[in-house]
């Protein structure tokens, strides 16, 4: 892995300007990785993947490993390979999930709805007319998550002029923006 980024906002919405003026207590996970700074230093084990392509005859032979920790659970997981240009759909041989073609852009999408406890390796194979290797990079991956690296949750809203704490909810979801294999 040559570049990690991991970039998390807070967001706050206020709905009655009465309660506009509060102190955020939050709680940090007790993850020692986590540096709360501009730019925090992540646990960059979070989901890895392998992809060996390799040409045999007339065909190329490419096989796809995942591996996620156990940190939290994946929720839509799709694996983006991108393919040469073929006249037909990849021949796949054996996956853990579901795969479609888009024959328009020429990529391979392994999906993995969920990914915890029960599947946190697996694996994908398939069969392309022969390739150079670097037809199936970058390999681009989008998941989702309810928790986060840090584990930040907010425990409590104080007001600043005394009272009643205002109610407050929150809602904690880890997404991927560009997430690539090079």
């Amino acid at each position: 892995m040559s570049n990690f980024d991991v970039q998390g906002t807070l967001s706050l919405q206020i709905l009655n300007q009465e309660d506009g003026l509060i102190q955020v207590q939050i709680e940090t996970g007790g993850n020692p990785a986590i540096l709360f700074k501009t730019h925090p230093n992540m646990n960059k084990e979070l989901f890895t993947i392998n992809c060996w392509p390799s040409v045999s005859g007339n065909e190329t032979y490419v096989s796809i490993e995942y591996e996620a920790s156990s940190m939290f659970d994946l929720q839509n997981v799709v694996i983006s390979v991108p393919l040469p240009a073929l006249r037909e759909a990849p021949s796949v041989k054996q996956i853990d999930g579901e795969w479609r073609y888009d024959s328009r852009n020429s990529v391979l999408e392994w999906s993995i709805l969920l990914i915890d406890n029960s599947n946190r390796s697996g694996s994908m194979e398939f069969v392309v007319p022969p390739a150079d290797s670097s037809a199936f990079f970058p390999i681009s991956v989008r998941f989702s998550a309810t928790s986060t690296y840090s584990d930040l949750k907010v425990v409590n809203i104080l007001p600043v002029r005394g009272g009643p704490s205002p109610k407050f909810s929150q809602r904690t979801v880890l997404a991927t923006e560009n997430y690539q294999v090079v």
